[in-house]
């Protein structure tokens, strides 16, 4: 019954669009069981698919729903960046707070999107060496970020002296950890919890305190 409600909510909440059902009924699965764990037919079954052809009119096989959830949640994310990038002044001290902030609420506020978001990057980091917004799902995420690095460098904001690749990754692992852990906050709000972590990046960010974090 309680099965049978949730599906019932989902169409309700997606009209007819059976294929952003079987998407986030996947995004469910694929985070509380694993990506190995979970099988198109139990993504079929849930979605409340009767015959296998009617889920394949949308996706093939999983590896297919998987792809275009991560497409998904790579241009969510790319939104809520280059959105936060142009919303400020050209001076990449307000760019990174401004991107930061929006990023960390965008994680602590989808914290399952964002941990598929993990799981899926690890995983083809290990497969190819490569994540894959640098392959397989090439985004502007990477590049607005570090764009905005270079320029703290070029006005001798005091960026620590580790190599950009090695920097960005050590932000977006930062974030990733607060968001994996976001239970560890006790009870303080999203908007503290994005302060927090905002703190913890520029800390990693800077080898000293900057003047103004406006």
């Amino acid at each position: 019954m309680a099965k049978t409600a949730t599906l019932s909510k989902l169409r309700q909440k997606h009209g007819q669009d059976s294929r952003e059902v079987i998407l986030e009924v996947a995004l469910k699965l694929f985070t509380k069981k694993g990506y190995e764990g979970t099988s198109i037919d139990e993504i079929r079954e849930t979605a409340g698919f009767k015959s296998k052809a009617s889920l394949y009119n949308h996706f093939k096989n999983k590896e297919e729903v998987s792809d275009a959830l991560t497409i998904r949640i790579l241009a969510q994310i790319e939104h809520v960046i280059l959105t936060a990038y142009q919303s400020v002044a050209p001076d990449p001290l307000a760019q990174f707070i401004a991107v930061f902030r929006a990023y960390i609420q965008w994680g602590l506020t989808h914290r399952q999107e964002y941990v598929f978001r993990i799981i899926k990057a690890q995983e083809i980091r290990m497969l190819t060496g490569k994540y894959d917004y640098f392959s397989t799902h090439p985004s502007l995420i990477y590049p607005s970020i570090e764009k905005i690095i270079k320029q703290l460098r070029s006005q001798e904001y005091p960026v620590r002296q580790i190599a950009d690749a090695a920097l960005f990754h050590m932000l977006i692992g930062a974030v990733s950890r607060a968001v994996i852990d976001q239970d560890a906050f006790g009870e303080i709000g999203i908007p503290e919890q994005v302060e927090q972590v905002l703190q913890v990046c520029m800390g990693i960010m800077f080898s000293k305190p900057v003047e103004d974090f406006s």
